[in-house]
């Protein structure tokens, strides 16, 4: 019997991999397909031999065969033994039991997922169209419909029915709801929590610190009260899995944490606090990543871009044949300090000149990095080839490869065609649902400003909705490209080389620095220009000349320039440590369409409280009425306004203290701090009350009276926060002065003199 469905949900089980798979007419049906995991060896051929009969007598391999596939640094064909194994238990401990062989041999294609191994070979992706040979639940043949195009069609499973599930922090209940359907429980259920998924029989469950607090609370309740709620709908699950542990870990300055993933087995399970990617584009996005990177879309929710990223290397690497490596073995070359002062520099930036400029254009390159890395040839493989020597790398005299295409631009390539489409596409409707949710806090409109929010689910019908569809699309590729480039400089990335990371990093001075000179031949000057955007002004310049420049820079670097936009003004703002010193990454201006964009506000800040927030916000909407820098300069005393009266609101005892919380991230164990500062009280708080904390995530607490003697009345974690709780109105009213003195500090107006002018307007009062 032969059938067409979207594939919605995929795992391997013992000696299947399990598809679920949703028919023509919305079924969903539960498919078998026999697997046996493969992996390959190489090395001398007796060595190959014991190893496969070590397995052998163990159970654990099921055959053997020769075979030539090509050597991913070399590119040429090598001969490997493929092993077989018997069921996906024995690939997961593959790592393990490879391990005191590998001084022998060289293992590949071992340590990949399976439920991504079997759709690489399958050609086939999640929520993508199949064509499927069955009998009974076993299928016999499955591969993808010819008539759907992965990269130039939007086609996905649609009326996915979403339930949503999370705890009401300040009356400590659970939240359930589906349809339209609301249940909230003071007290924990599990018989009508069972009820409640059995009657809708979601196809996702979106949670809140699901599987950080919320999972695991059900499920110890679940072993204590020795019952069970259907969270799968795997009729053979077995004993649920216990995940691993979280983990913290350093990245770019920053200590993160990431919480064990629990996954659910024919229904997915998106906790909105443990995806990037969800927070970023949504439900659109996380399903546009997993289609790519052919990752299960729940899995992909929690992994970073870069992971997707990597898998779309695999993937190409699989269909052509190239033997993926167990572990990274070229390492970086040998270089004196003067190679590595001349190489290793990173992007350009030219500081900003501090102040308020009118007549100010944006431009930037479009992806600039993926760029450079698809048109000059820049992978792992080809920089430093052995095999040419043309030194094209500026500054750093590296060689390019000129015989073979890298695996990274031939990856990236459709990946940027594809994004290109989706921006067209979103371009050609005329109108949007709302922004997308990457930019909801660059880029404001006036009276339309969210502090916190989360993306719809999925967005519905129309042709606004379809705009809001490319355009989240488009930001979770947008963030995929950006990852790329930083996994080509990571030290343990399979398709990762540093000295191809500081190949692109040379062109994109180079390219930075001839948009540089053709602006100012054109008579344009230099604001601030920082790795791929610049800044300039003219008198009076019109969009046409600037167009016009973008096309000159087009033509001359080969990267497309395009126009972010025209502003009536624009603020470059100092250093907080020296009035006189320039920052590259705090600015605001006001674009001629009314909407303002932001880097480094008070407002765009995790830690700051959401009261603090919204009072920028709502002094940037009053600003957003402006037409040049006098008529900003005639709004102050409407910001002073809004200043005296959020100081007002604190001081009267008016604010919520949801609306006072700070969130702040750990860098270490609660117990480890040896400074009492709030966040490490906040957290050691938490820990005596029985909550772990683990570094990397995020605390969130209200100060309390940050001068007290006693350490625990300093501060309160927000989910221990009493009705009687008080706060330290100055600290917040000082949080507050310094808000607004981001957004006048440039016509004088320093936390000093707004302290002055709060007095002026109490005593006018």
């Amino acid at each position: 019997m032969q059938f067409q469905g979207r594939l919605f949900d995929l795992y391997p089980l013992e000696a299947s991999m399990i598809l679920w798979v949703k028919d023509e007419e919305g079924g969903l049906r539960r498919l078998e397909d026999p697997l046996r995991p493969r992996f390959s060896a190489r090395g001398k051929k007796g060595d190959l031999l014991d190893l496969f009969h070590f397995l052998e007598r163990g159970r654990r391999a099921a055959g053997y065969w020769w075979t030539r596939k090509r050597d991913l640094w070399s590119g040429n064909e090598v001969e490997v033994m493929e092993i077989e194994l018997v069921d996906s238990e024995q690939y997961d401990q593959l790592p393990r039991i490879l391990l005191p062989w590998e001084e022998k041999m060289t293992f590949y294609n071992c340590d990949i997922p399976l439920s991504q191994t079997y759709l690489y070979e399958r050609k086939i992706f999640p929520t993508g169209r199949c064509i499927i040979e069955v009998e009974g639940n076993r299928i016999f043949e499955i591969h993808p419909d010819p008539s759907e195009s992965l990269w130039l069609d939007d086609g996905e499973i649609s009326d996915l029915r979403t339930m949503e599930l999370r705890m009401n922090g300040m009356r400590r209940s659970l939240l359930l709801e589906c349809e339209g359907y609301r249940m909230e429980m003071e007290t924990l259920d599990l018989g009508e929590i069972e009820r409640f998924i059995k009657q809708f029989d979601p196809d996702v469950i979106l949670s809140d610190e699901g599987d950080a607090t919320l999972l695991p609370l059900l499920f110890s309740l679940e072993r204590r009260w020795g019952t069970s709620i259907s969270w799968d709908r795997e009729p053979y699950p077995g004993k649920r899995q216990v995940p691993p542990k979280g983990f913290s870990y350093f990245s770019y300055g920053r200590t993160y944490y990431r919480a064990p993933a629990h996954l659910f087995l024919g229904r997915w399970h998106i906790d909105r606090r443990n995806s990037f990617i969800y927070g970023e584009s949504g439900m659109e996005g996380v399903i546009e990543l997993a289609r790519l990177a052919k990752i299960p879309v729940q899995r992909m929710a929690r992994t970073s871009p870069g992971t997707a990223i990597t898998s779309m290397q695999l993937d190409r690497a699989f269909q052509e044949g190239i033997l993926i490596p167990w572990r990274k073995g070229e390492p970086e070359r040998f270089k004196t300090a003067w190679d590595l002062l001349v190489a290793d520099k990173g992007g350009l930036v030219f500081q900003p000149k501090v102040g308020i400029f009118e007549d100010v254009a944006e431009i930037d390159f479009a992806s600039m990095y993926p760029t450079i890395m698809a048109t000059h040839n820049i992978s792992p493989e080809t920089v430093l080839c052995g095999c040419c020597e043309n030194q094209k790398v500026p500054e750093a005299g590296y060689s390019i490869c000129e015989k073979r295409e890298g695996i990274v631009p031939r990856t990236l390539k459709p990946i940027l065609e594809r994004r290109a489409w989706l921006k067209r596409m979103a371009k050609e409707l005329k109108f949007g649902v709302q922004d997308s949710p990457a930019r909801r806090n660059d880029t404001l409109a006036g009276g339309e400003f969210g502090v916190t929010h989360h993306p719809s689910p999925l967005v519905g019908e129309g042709e606004g909705a379809k705009k809001e569809i490319y355009n989240r699309k488009q930001t979770a590729l947008k963030w995929m490209l950006v990852t790329c480039f930083g996994y080509l400089g990571y030290r343990n990335a399979r398709f990762g080389r540093i000295e191809a990371h500081e190949a692109v990093t040379a062109f994109g001075r180079e390219k930075l620095l001839q948009a540089k000179e053709i602006c100012e031949e054109e008579g344009f000057e230099l604001l601030h220009a920082i790795t791929d955007s610049l800044w300039i002004r003219k008198k009076n310049l019109r969009e046409e000349e600037v167009l016009d420049l973008c096309r000159r820079i087009s033509e001359a670097t080969g990267i497309a320039m395009g126009l972010e936009g025209i502003y009536r003004w624009m603020v470059f703002l100092p250093s907080k440590g020296n009035p006189e010193s320039p920052v590259a990454n705090r600015y605001f201006g006001l674009f001629q369409n009314g909407k303002i964009k932001a880097r480094g506000l008070a407002f765009r800040r995790g830690d700051t409280p959401p009261l603090v927030q919204e009072a920028q916000l709502r002094m940037l909407e009053v600003l957003s009425g402006t037409k040049n820098k006098e008529d900003y300069q005639s709004k102050v005393p409407q910001v002073l306004e809004l200043l005296f009266e959020y100081n007002l609101r604190l001081k009267e005892g008016r604010a919520r203290q949801e609306d006072l919380t700070i969130g702040k991230r750990i860098s270490k164990e609660p117990n480890e701090y040896k400074v009492d500062g709030l966040t490490a009280l906040a957290a050691q708080q938490l820990e005596d009350f029985g909550i772990p904390i683990h570094p990397g995530e995020k605390v969130r607490y209200v100060i309390k009276d940050a001068l007290s003697k006693e350490k625990d009345e300093r501060v309160r974690p927000f989910p221990l926060i009493g009705p009687d709780d008080t706060y330290d109105v100055k600290k917040y009213q000082e949080l507050l002065t310094k808000a607004t003195e981001e957004l006048l500090i440039h016509l004088g107006y320093d936390v000093k003199r707004l302290k002055e002018e709060l007095k002026g307007f109490e005593g006018s009062k």
